[in-house]
């Protein structure tokens, strides 16, 4: 079951990562390397907040509000 839950999440970072690169988050006078780091403690926490929800589709809209509130709270806006 861990093991399934581990290859999931790399699945949806992945596909975050890759969905999220056209209309990322933006800040003016941010390094590159801050917003990767930030988007990514985001990632980490809608991951853990959407563990238990078992429903592959509602998961990942969840998932993607819990980052976007997360990186406004942060100070980005996306493009």
């Amino acid at each position: 079951m861990l093991r399934h839950f581990a290859v999931a999440a790399s699945l949806a970072l992945s596909a975050l990562a890759l969905g999220c690169a056209s209309t990322g988050p933006t800040a003016d006078n941010v390094p590159q390397e801050t917003v990767d780091i930030d988007y990514s403690q985001c990632q980490s926490r809608a991951l853990v907040s959407t563990a238990l929800i078992k429903s592959a589709g509602e998961a990942e809209d969840r998932q993607q509000e819990i980052i976007d509130e997360c990186m406004k709270e942060k100070g980005y806006t996306a493009k």
